[in-house]
């Protein structure tokens, strides 16, 4: 599919090109059909949930599972819920196929120039969501922590994902009022639903961090462990 915005679909990037990889299922005794292609969009937070019902177990009661059961998709069983209009469930009556007509992915990202958190991590964020094959953006930002700054978009950036997989020509988001409510709604009930803590890991302390540099030529190797000294060199490092 190309990179977008030059080198924008690297670490940290929401792009299709960077999210949206192929599949495959094979389980033979199970029922999976060979030779089968489905466009349907899952996750990995799926799995859970999928396997869970394929060998006959629930998920326990209270457990917060962010996934669904996708076992149609896999045995080949599932309508194609891409072609369903938003939300319109009269003719998809069954629990999981409304479900997947009308679940959000969100796309969760930091980096931001400001926040809570010490640069360069700012803040994490929702910067894009997928409803069915529709793709929304809130922010745009090159991938990794590069030094440009945060673009906000409001009305969102919108592409049809299954027919534009490069994100290269935005919807008019005049023509799709329905799906920008729909889709602030929902962000705004999975963002409540977030129990926020502080991220564990933050610090960079550079003893811990291996150089490697061509150009410089320095090395990281550890130190010789000395157990007579009471163990003052244990994670020391040096470079050369």
């Amino acid at each position: 599919m190309g990179v977008h915005c030059g080198d924008d679909s690297g670490l940290g990037s929401a792009w299709e090109a960077n999210v949206r990889m192929p599949a495959i299922v094979r389980w033979k005794g199970g029922g999976v059909p060979e030779g089968e292609t489905s466009s349907e969009m899952v996750s990995t937070l799926d799995v859970l949930p999928t396997v869970l019902s394929m060998i006959g177990k629930d998920i326990p009661i209270g457990s917060e599972v962010d996934g669904i059961d996708v076992t149609d998709v896999f045995l080949g069983q599932a309508p194609s819920s891409s072609s369903l209009p938003l939300r319109e469930v009269e003719d998809n009556q069954n629990e999981t196929n409304r479900r997947r007509s009308e679940r959000a992915i969100f796309f969760w990202r930091d980096g931001f120039k400001t926040g809570p958190l010490p640069a360069p991590f700012g803040r994490f964020d929702v910067v894009a969501m997928k409803i069915g094959w529709y793709k929304l953006w809130f922010w745009t930002k090159s991938s990794h922590y590069n030094a440009d700054e945060e673009v906000y978009h409001d009305p969102p950036l919108i592409f049809d994902v299954l027919n534009d997989p490069a994100e290269a020509y935005p919807l008019d988001p005049d023509k799709h009022d329905d799906l920008i409510r729909h889709a602030l709604h929902l962000m705004s009930e999975h963002k409540d639903s977030i129990e926020w803590s502080a991220p564990l890991t933050l610090a960079r302390d550079p003893k811990y961090l291996p150089c490697v540099n061509v150009e410089s030529g320095c090395r990281t190797r550890p130190l010789p462990l000395d157990l007579d000294g009471g163990g003052d060199n244990i994670d020391q490092a040096e470079e050369r």
